[in-house]
Parts: structure tokens; sequence; C-alpha cells
């Protein structure tokens, strides 16, 4: 190649690394005053990683604890794509998300300041259901069935469960809840209730509700009539009992077929005692929310916070079509098996719009329901098997270190090399300075993340391209003692060493691609540094470097020249 394309060559590398390395106005989540906001802020296109920036590691795997997940591998391939979804609207600036072996996913939230949030979106399952509550009083005709085997199972039956209309230390079967209602003045709403497009909470429709049968057994002692078909009441202190009745196979075989006990998301207080809301449930759901397409978060000056939500057109049809056959049947909004708020009851048909009604919770809860059911559902469950927190100061800290690690590896490496190879080592350390350059502007240019290790990597490439100068210098001197010209000495010498210099960082690249391939986090951080230094390395020694002596030999006569080396 001639000097003229070379020049051209090096000058189209130097501003396109420039071009890469340019402040630019990058629009980011920052912490304002009131909170986060998205704010257009100058800087550097080039992203720091978790351990320079300060933030939070998860590493997440499947959870087989309630049983085993068929295709496993594929169910986290789909798993991924969720929690990319959920992370990229989490509105974290330069997240990580991706897999790790055939097993685990790494989720890297830089600057994240709430990591209880954090694990809450990533591991909510958000399987949203829309199921009718039971009105044949199915739990009530098992009840004597359920009291036996609750019996049987030995377990202490809670005393405390009666009325809160009775004396505590009266032993009287449970009131029905519509005498808590009557007798009570300071009973207050649920915190939480759930509306549908006209489907509305009909608190006076109570004729339909009855009282569990006074069986005094050890189950119908846990729970009392609702005002709703379906719906019940347990004290929050009875709840762990109660479930763990709940657990048995043999109570879960004698429960009615066709329907499913949830519990609420609502807690109430009645009588001057915190209970919790039950629901029977039919267990085939009218629609679920596989066919939402949207869901945002909103206020209302009547109901508060809301999120509203919409289905595509099939899932319009689909929830107009069976809610016509519900009309004044109660729905339940179930999600992840927790039923929000009361269900409310159907008067119309329903179209493709709706509204989940979130009570006294904020609009931050409201924000994340409205993210994770636009995102979807997690095809498998999730559970976290690693959590690293790294702060901002220990973060600015790496930064500082790294960087003196770096300067001090600069400056002993010029010294060295100028002391002992002169003017020719000051044309090396003009390919060292290009070298950095070009380093910089690869990984900016391909979105690489600068870590920690990172920082390693790039000091250690830094030897790598001393070395090959070292390699070319040796050669020049050997052709000089042979008696060659300038020239000649100088094109015999890197073509000599070329071999050695390519077989070096050969090695050193799939080195560097091993590394990358199996590696997680911090390895992988190293080995992309480490390969963008060892691609600048080459071309900074071998072409930068070359043309440098080019040009000085064009400004020397032959016959004057003379090689300081």
């Amino acid at each position: 190649m001639t000097l003229k394309y070379r020049i051209l060559l090096l000058i189209g590398l130097i501003v396109a690394s420039a071009t890469a390395l340019f402040p630019r106005n990058v629009k980011e989540r920052v912490k304002g005053p009131n909170g986060f906001v998205y704010d257009t802020v100058r800087r550097v296109p080039l992203k720091r990683g978790l351990d320079l920036q300060g933030g939070m590691h998860l590493a997440l795997e499947v959870d087989e604890s309630k049983g085993a997940i068929p295709q496993k591998e594929e169910a986290l391939d789909r798993a991924l794509k969720v929690v990319r979804t959920r992370i990229d609207q989490f509105g974290v600036s330069e997240p990580l998300v991706q897999k790790s072996g055939t097993d685990r996913i790494i989720v890297e939230l830089p600057g994240i300041d709430d990591p209880q949030r954090a694990q809450e979106v990533v591991q909510k399952s958000a399987f949203l259901q829309f199921q009718i509550t039971d009105k044949t009083q199915a739990l009530e005709k098992v009840l004597p069935r359920l009291d036996a085997l609750v019996k049987n199972l030995g377990k202490p039956v809670a005393s405390n469960t009666a009325s809160p209309n009775a004396p505590a230390s009266a032993q009287a079967p449970a009131a029905p809840t519509t005498d808590l209602f009557t007798t009570d003045t300071s009973a207050r709403r649920p915190t939480d209730s759930t509306k549908t497009d006209s489907a509305k909470t009909d608190s006076a429709r109570t004729d339909t509700a009855a009282a569990v049968p006074t069986t005094a057994g050890g189950f119908s002692k846990l729970i009392q009539q609702g005002q709703m078909p379906g719906e019940y009441f347990v004290a929050e202190s009875d709840l762990p009992t109660l479930e763990s009745y709940l657990s048995n196979p043999a109570v879960q075989g004698a429960l009615p077929p066709g329907k499913v006990i949830r519990f609420g998301s609502d807690s109430m207080e009645l009588a001057n005692r915190s209970y919790r809301t039950m629901y029977v449930l039919d267990a085939r759901p009218i629609i679920t929310g596989e066919n939402l397409v949207d869901a945002k978060p909103n206020t209302s000056p009547t109901e508060g916070t809301i999120v509203e939500f919409q289905f595509n057109n099939e899932g319009g049809r689909k929830f107009r079509s069976e809610t016509s056959k519900h009309v004044q049947d109660y729905m339940a909004i179930v999600l992840d098996d927790r039923v929000m708020g009361r269900p409310p009851i159907i008067q119309t048909a329903i179209g493709s719009r709706g509204q989940i009604t979130m009570g006294g919770r904020d609009l931050q809860a409201a924000s994340d329901l409205a993210l994770v059911l636009r995102a979807g559902s997690l095809p498998t469950p999730l559970k976290i098997v690693e959590i690293r927190n790294v702060g901002p100061s220990l973060g600015q800290d790496s930064i500082s270190q790294g960087t003196r690690a770096a300067l001090v590896a600069i400056v002993f490496l010029v010294l060295m090399i100028v002391v002992y190879y002169k003017f020719s080592g000051m044309l090396a350390v003009g390919g060292l300075f290009l070298y950095v350059v070009f380093t910089l502007g690869i990984l900016a240019g391909f979105n690489a993340v600068l870590t920690l290790p990172g920082l390693a990597g790039f000091v250690l490439s830094l030897g790598v391209a001393v070395d090959a100068n070292v390699l070319i210098f040796e050669r020049i001197r050997e052709e000089l003692d042979r008696g060659k010209t300038v020239r000649t000495a100088i094109d015999e010498g890197f073509s000599n060493a070329m071999a050695a210099i390519v077989d070096s960082n050969v090695t050193a690249a799939l080195t560097a691609a091993v590394l990358y391939q199996f590696g997680t986090g911090p390895v992988q951080g190293f080995a992309v540094t480490l390969l963008a230094g060892i691609i600048a390395s080459m071309i900074s020694s071998i072409f930068v470097v070359r043309t440098f002596f080019m040009l000085w030999l064009n400004r020397k006569p032959a016959t004057t020249q003379t090689l300081s080396i």
C-alpha cells in the first residue's frame, strides 16, 4: 500500500474513532428532586458497567420447587424475553439482561436505588385471569366433609374465630358477616377495589348471601360468609391455619369440583379486627391476559389510582361474549392467583376496555402493575439464586483506582520504550496513543460495557501492543547489524516479525473469545476489552507505526538516513 493511501486510511480510522467517542445527547433516566425523570444529557457514549456505576446484579433460575418444568431450556428462553421487556420498560439506564449457560438469566441494573421493587418486577408472574364467583354455594355443601377431614388431621382449631360481635370467651359458632356490617358502624371499605367498564360492586345485593352452616367444625369456624356469592372472610390470625388445611391433599380432593379458592389482596377492618377476603371461583376463566395489548396507570378523581387495560379485537369479542352470559354475576380479576379488590358485578356485556382500581396504593404500584401486564406473564416461575448490590461510591472508587492503574502502566511503558529504543520508541508512543483512541472507539462503536475487569483487560492489552513493537524493533536491529540500509532494515524487520505477532495475537484473541462465550459478568467484561485491545494493538503496531516510519523515511535522503533504535 502506498504512503498516500496509508495516510488516508489512518485519518479515516482516527475520524471514525473520534466520532464514536464524541459527546452526544443521550436520553437517560435520572434522579430528580421528585423522583426519577427522563432527561437529555450530553456525555461520551461509552457505557459503564455495574461495578463502575453502582446498582444491582441478579441471577435467576427456573423455580422447580412446586414440580418439574417440562422443556426447561425453552421455557427459560421465553422467560428471558419477558424479563427483558419488563426491564426495558422499568426505566433503568443501560440495563443488561442475558442468558448465562442453559439454566440461568443474568440481570444487571446500573444506578438502581430500589432493589426490592426491581426484584418484584422481575419475579412477578403477572398471570391475569377473569373468573366468575361461585353462586351455587358449593363450598357450603362440602363443609361437613371438610370439617371431618380437618378433625382427622389432628390440628388445633383456632379459638378466636367467633363473630366479633360475640364476647371473646364465647365459643358460639361464627356469626354471619352481615351482622358484622350492621352492628359495627366503624367498619370501613376494603383498601383495594376492582372495576371493569360498566362493572360495579353492588354492595346492596346481600339477599343471596347466606350464613355458613353452624356446624362448629374446624374448617367452618375459620370462615364467615361475605356479602356476595362466593365471598368469605377469614381473620388474619386464622389465615395460616386455613392455608395449611387447604394445602393438604385430602382437603384439596374434597373441595367442590370445577371450583378454586383464591384469597384477595384486600384486608378489611371489621369490629376492630383485621380480616382477609377469600373467594370461591369457577375454575375456568372467562378470559386471560393473553389477549391484553395495553395497560397504563392513571388517576381518577372518584376512584383514585387505577390501571386501565385494553384487549385486542379477538380478546374484546371473547370478553363481550362471555360477559353477556354472566350479566348480574360477580367477576373476580385474578392476578397471580390473588383477587385484585372486591369482584364487581357485571351489569352489561363488557367490551375491550376495563380498569383495575388500586384503592389506597400509590401511582408507582399502578405503574409496576401496568408494566408487568404489558410485558406479559412469565411462562415459568423464576427464583433469585444470587443478588449483589454495588453502591455508587464503590463504583466511583473503582473508576479512580482503575484509571490510576492504567495511567501508571502507560507512564512506565512510555519511559521504558523511549529510553530503550530512543527515536523509534517515540514513534511507538505515537502508535500507543492511537491504540488507546482505537480501543475506546471500538468499545463505544459496538455499545460494549466498560467494567472493572475490562479496565484490567485494557491495561493488559497495552502490554500486548508494546510487545509487538518490541518484536519489530529487535528485528530491525538485527537487520541493521547485518549492514543493511535503514529502509531495507525497517521493511524486513516488519516482514520478519509479522508471523510471530499474528500468532501471539490470534492466540490471545481466541482465549478472549472463549472467555466471552463461556464466562459471565466480570469475565465477559474482561474478554470484551481484551479483544478490542488486541484488534487495536494489531492496527497500531503493524500499520500505524510502519506508516510513521515511512513518513520519516520520505523526509530524509537515503544517503543521510540513520535510525536511532
